[in-house]
């Protein structure tokens, strides 16, 4: 039984705990919670009096009643706070993203190396969907060919400027780190990441349509590979907007929608068709098949949402002391942060930006723009 702290309980540490302490995660349970909001803290342990409360993490470690932590604080405290619990031998489940700046994020994984009895885990939930799950299988057996191109449009997270005035740390440089990029953005970049490798550069645009905020709430990237480009753009104020992932291989197009998948698998690749054909235009045989998220996995995720997933393979990891049952290592939570600080250098430098990139330059020019905005 892996024994579950979650340090911050708002919106979805809040969740995080209620799930636990319901006993929704099998095989992990809720022995405490912390926040430095005393009184949520008091209210949720007055509520489950078997759960223990703690006003700072430090506390929580030295108690030793946890073996196992789920980090759902505001952004900059991520760092910190993970690399304390993994260097007490806590195993460690990160929200997305691992921190704010690449920078800092690799000091917690060295932490990490330094204490390899703590697992370390990313909250990427997005990786439970069966769909994605089923277009890397496609793209890892060949089944579409090589990648020619890749096109991702997400636009269905309309957030008022209600939402953003709900807390001032909420789409600013000092407070989040950034706007719709790092807060939305982050699962579909690593989604990216996951299905189709880390690009080489990246070009972008960022910018703020139609609310009181620092930091963007629309924009768009390419992705440069070396045989393609990938074309993300997202934006939270659109209604209804639109949820679209297509890739496209020699062999092959997969395209995921909100809730369903199609694929078109061809008889041919495209290379034998255009080496074959002497006059006309060209084509092949074709089988398109659908794949969809389930009914029943689709009530049970907008009910409880998907992160219970994670948080349910995370403990079945500790508890049969398996690291191949994590759904994300911690150690990848940098590969999303890389393409989140690119696009940001990219757009403020307004050149295209080659990876790796210097670290140290984009926490300086970030540490600008925060100071800045408090200034303001």
């Amino acid at each position: 039984m892996a024994d579950f702290a979650v340090i911050g309980i708002g919106r979805m540490g809040g969740q995080h705990a209620r799930n636990l302490v319901k006993g929704k995660m099998k095989g992990s349970r809720l022995v405490a919670v912390c926040d430095i909001d005393k009184k949520k803290v008091d209210d949720f342990c007055k509520k489950h009096p078997s759960v223990k409360g703690f006003y700072d993490h430090k506390s929580l470690i030295e108690s030793g009643v946890a073996r196992a932590v789920m980090i759902a604080v505001p952004h900059y405290f991520h760092g910190e706070i993970a690399k304390d619990c993994l260097s007490a031998g806590i195993h460690t489940l990160v929200e997305k993203p691992l921190t704010v700046t690449t920078l800092e994020a690799k000091s917690v994984i060295e932490a990490a190396k330094a204490h390899p009895e703590s697992y370390f885990g990313m909250m990427f939930n997005q990786r439970t969907n069966r769909m994605y799950r089923k277009a890397k299988q496609l793209i890892e057996s060949g089944a579409i060919g090589k990648i020619q191109r890749a096109n991702y449009v997400i636009t269905d997270w309309y957030r008022s400027q209600a939402y953003y005035d709900q807390g001032g740390w909420r789409a600013s440089w000092s407070g989040e780190g950034g706007g719709t990029l790092i807060n939305q953005c982050v699962h579909q970049l690593d989604l990216i990441q996951w299905l189709l490798g880390m690009p080489e550069k990246i070009t972008s645009s960022c910018k703020t349509i139609g609310r009181n905020i620092s930091t963007e709430n629309d924009l768009y990237a390419v992705f440069g590979y070396k045989d393609f480009d990938c074309y993300f753009c997202a934006s939270t104020h659109e209604l209804p907007g639109e949820n679209r992932f297509t890739i496209v291989g020699t062999k092959g197009t997969i395209v995921i929608k909100s809730w369903k998948m199609t694929y078109t698998l061809l008889d041919k690749t495209e290379i034998e068709v255009n080496a074959e054909t002497k006059h006309g235009y060209g084509n092949t045989g074709r089988h398109t098949r659908s794949y969809s998220y389930g009914p029943i996995r689709k009530i049970i995720d907008l009910i409880y949402g998907q992160q219970w997933r994670v948080i349910e393979a995370f403990g079945k990891a500790i508890d049969k002391k398996d690291p191949s049952a994590l759904i994300a290592r911690g150690e990848e939570g940098l590969r999303s942060l890389t393409l989140i600080n690119g696009v940001y250098l990219s757009n403020w430098t307004k050149k295209t930006v080659d990876l790796p990139f210097d670290d140290e330059k984009y926490a300086q020019l970030l540490a600008e723009k925060a100071d800045a905005e408090r200034r303001k």
